[in-house]
């Protein structure tokens, strides 16, 4: 009877019934982009020089492609309005038509994969890796066909894909390349960074990326027929008079391709004074993350993201450790993030659900027709179809990427994850059922 006592009043210990928080500091407690007085003179000093715009193309503009191109010993970048345009302008510029298909990773930002829809190619939703989250290239292998083009990856929260491993499978099949880099700013693979693989990366700009510049985008690649198509559907007028040379281009010099995704000259001016900030971020943020690694690897029931031999985090862009839920009587996901939030933790699932889950890419007003002529692969997915991607999202919670936050606060979700582990190690609990 004590035992069982003693059990009813650790669970009221838990903020959702009463206890007291573990956590009192006032949300947001992740505090990004950073405040500085450098930024605010970036900006002053780009209204205060910047004579005239060139018809879309401002001197910093250029001075930041160019010192970004530079950052990864690249020939071409081209900045876009955000990551998004990025990658619309990559599919277009290897070639990417109706029909094709292209590899795209479960367990991304749906941008990484949403251009292709107006291209109207199609999706192929690869599994992934268990440990890091990042497409599986045994998954990429199976699901190649004659109609494969390409393939994009995500170096997911900063982590390098198995390059090695990719790179090969690329060469084999002929196929294009895109590194969608958006969550991998300075991550390197052996001592490369990442972006410097494929044909062509693409990077976010938004204001919570390693670079943020407010809102935007940027591509860099190797190849000039590559950059020109890029420019051209991105871009038109002035700037292409003097950056296309391609013979069969130039009579899309007036129009482009239809569209226009420039950068905001502000958000170039910001990128730029952050790029030179931006080892310093990546080293502050890396150390605070490895400490706190460590301290919650103590603690049952919970266990840090990997970084694997060989690789590097950059960006380290979202923090996402494992539970293990069956340690924890089996509790759901949703009812302990619901916990952890009422203690007065910043938590969530990590992102949206595995792409082949989200509406946008399991239906289409052709799926029938897109059926018909494949050959091998399914574009009609269901639930249990891709499941380490469906597991991975169900392991997983997103908690903030600490960089300049204060050491008590950090110190207080050590704290809160210690108690509340503890807790439901001894007791089951199911919020739905109380």
């Amino acid at each position: 009877m004590k035992k069982s006592k003693n059990k009813k009043l650790e669970i009221k210990n838990l903020a959702i019934f009463g206890g007291q928080k573990s956590i009192i500091f006032k949300q947001p407690h992740w505090k990004w982009p950073p405040q500085s007085s450098g930024k605010n003179k970036a900006i002053n000093n780009y209204y205060k020089n910047e004579k005239y715009n060139r018809y879309g193309y401002p001197q910093i503009v250029e001075d930041f492609e160019k010192a970004f191109a530079k950052f990864h010993n690249s020939k071409y970048s081209l900045t876009t309005n955000s990551g998004t345009s990025s990658l619309h302008a990559a599919f277009f510029a290897v070639g990417i038509r109706e029909y094709d298909e292209v590899l795209v990773p479960a367990l991304t930002f749906h941008a990484t994969a949403s251009p292709l829809k107006q291209l109207k190619a199609i999706p192929i939703v690869c599994d992934i890796e268990e440990d890091t989250g990042n497409i599986d290239p045994v998954s990429i292998e199976s699901k190649i066909t004659s109609k494969t083009k390409a393939i994009v990856i995500t170096h997911l929260c900063g982590h390098p894909c198995d390059m090695k491993k990719i790179l090969k499978i690329k060469k084999k099949y002929n196929l294009a390349l895109i590194e969608d880099c958006s969550h991998a700013h300075g991550s390197k693979y052996n001592n490369k960074l990442v972006g410097t693989f494929g044909d062509i990366a693409c990077f976010s700009l938004g204001n919570q990326k390693m670079l943020p510049s407010g809102e935007g985008g940027i591509l860099i690649t190797n190849k000039k027929s590559f950059f020109q198509k890029a420019l051209l559907i991105s871009d038109f007028s002035q700037r292409v008079n003097t950056q296309i040379t391609q013979k069969e281009l130039k009579k899309f010099l007036v129009t482009g391709f239809g569209f226009k995704h420039r950068i905001h000259p502000v958000s170039a001016a910001i990128a730029n004074f952050e790029l030179k900030n931006l080892k310093k971020y990546i080293n502050k943020r890396n150390k605070i993350l490895n400490q706190f690694s460590k301290k919650i690897s103590d603690i049952k029931g919970i266990s840090p993201p990997i970084t694997r031999n060989k690789c590097h985090r950059g960006a380290y862009f979202g923090y996402r450790p494992f539970v293990q839920l069956d340690t924890l009587n089996n509790i759901h996901l949703d009812d302990l993030i619901e916990i952890l939030q009422a203690e007065g933790m910043e938590v969530r699932r990590a992102s949206h659900q595995p792409l082949h889950l989200l509406h946008l890419f399991k239906s289409t007003k052709n799926l029938e027709k897109i059926q018909k002529i494949k050959s091998k692969n399914s574009v009609l997915y269901y639930k249990g179809d891709l499941p380490k991607a469906e597991k991975f999202y169900d392991s997983t919670i997103s908690i903030p990427t600490f960089t300049f936050e204060d050491k008590k606060l950090i110190e207080s979700y050590i704290k809160c994850f210690s108690k509340v582990f503890s807790i439901l190690r001894s007791n089951k609990i199911n919020l739905n059922k109380l």
